[in-house]
């Protein structure tokens, strides 16, 4: 997964308080977010190849083909189940290339989790993307070879969700701070005028 992230001191805490307190602001954050971000994901889609970046991506392409080939002899001696290998199947398949499919994995996303440094962001959820937008080192030649052609026809790393960010960002900025700013005094108004012990309590957990 690849993409640009934004976090503001005090923010996630501010949509903790609001998701214990006042869920149905807190979801419209999250569609307001949603609205802002349009312009960036709207580029990051159309900064995209309408077709494989690759002649090579064509094809299905996995990794680990040696492991997976010792895995499926281990199925057909009844030693593990088959549904670790699929599994591993799915894990490790990276190829082939879908537009369509990698257009519909580019998504804004909003998150107030303790786990997660980033409180909004942009995101490219798909096996493909690191390899497509990131890829930017290699320690074999086939690899060298394929940055090579990445970047002489899309740019350097990242080939689309910094970019995208980029080019839309002056206007992501404005209406972020004016959202920051909301989320602020609504989560000052609901600890000030609607908490009660057992709230604050929870919200205390979260935080």
């Amino acid at each position: 997964m690849t993409g640009p992230t934004m976090e503001v001191k005090g923010v996630k805490e501010a949509l903790a308080i609001l998701n214990a307190m006042d869920k149905k602001t807190r979801r419209q954050i999250t569609r307001d977010f949603a609205e802002i971000a349009k312009p960036m994901v709207m580029e990051a889609k159309r900064l995209l190849p309408g077709d494989a970046p690759m002649s090579g991506w064509e094809r299905a392409y996995n990794v680990g083909g040696r492991q997976k080939a010792l895995a499926r002899k281990a199925v057909a001696t009844g030693r593990v189940r088959e549904a670790v290998t699929t599994a591993n199947d799915e894990a490790t398949s990276l190829l082939p290339w879908s537009t369509s499919k990698e257009t519909r994995t580019i998504k804004a996303f909003t998150s107030g989790s303790k786990k997660k440094a980033a409180v909004f962001g942009m995101k490219w959820n798909s096996r493909t993307a690191t390899l497509f937008d990131m890829a930017g080192k290699s320690n074999t030649p086939q690899g060298a070879q394929m940055i090579n052609v990445l970047s002489s026809r899309y740019g350097n790393p990242s080939r689309t969700m910094w970019k995208a960010y980029e080019l839309a960002s002056s206007d992501v900025q404005d209406q972020m701070r004016k959202l920051v700013e909301k989320i602020m005094n609504e989560s000052s108004y609901a600890l000030r005028y609607r908490a009660g012990k057992t709230t604050v309590a929870k919200i205390v957990k979260v935080i």
